[in-house]
């Protein structure tokens, strides 16, 4: 998992060739003029999720882990807590679900770190995350996840 500003990414730059992509598309892309929706940046390879909600109470939120793909979360408005751990450490409250590749688990939130305009999250598979978590009070959040194909 890194947790960092975008401003920051040269410093992880060679991870992933994707990942590389990804960052060079947030770098260049406008998204105010985007809609809540499922682009396509190469195929199934590599697509992302631009989304909207109202962060909520970490009891009313669950823990999700993935296989097949890398998550690069990406605020750009809003802040909101992540919970994060590995995953080892929780149980498998739903089967993998191949399709759509993630495991939804279960257990106690111990770690959590605060995200705002500007930050992103790279969630490797089995780095277990629990999104839209309230910080102090409910406020939205528009952002983009990258699905990035191992």
């Amino acid at each position: 998992m890194i947790i960092d500003k975008i401003s920051n990414y040269e410093l992880y730059e060679g991870i992933n060739k994707r990942l590389d992509q990804a960052i060079e598309y947030i770098r260049n892309t406008d998204f105010e003029k985007l809609r809540i929706n499922t682009y396509k940046v190469d195929g199934d390879e590599l697509y992302f999720n631009l989304m909207e909600y109202e962060t909520k109470k970490a009891e009313e939120r669950f823990w999700e882990s993935h296989n097949r793909y890398i998550d690069l979360h990406y605020i750009l408005e809003g802040t909101e807590f992540i919970g994060y751990e590995q995953f080892e450490r929780l149980s498998v409250k739903e089967n993998y679900n191949e399709a759509d590749d993630y495991w939804i688990m279960d257990g106690s939130l111990h770690s959590k770190v605060c995200l705002q305009k500007g930050d992103f999250m790279i969630c490797f598979p089995n780095d277990v995350h629990m999104t839209a978590i309230k910080v102090n009070e409910p406020k939205k959040i528009r952002k983009i996840v990258f699905k990035v194909k191992i």
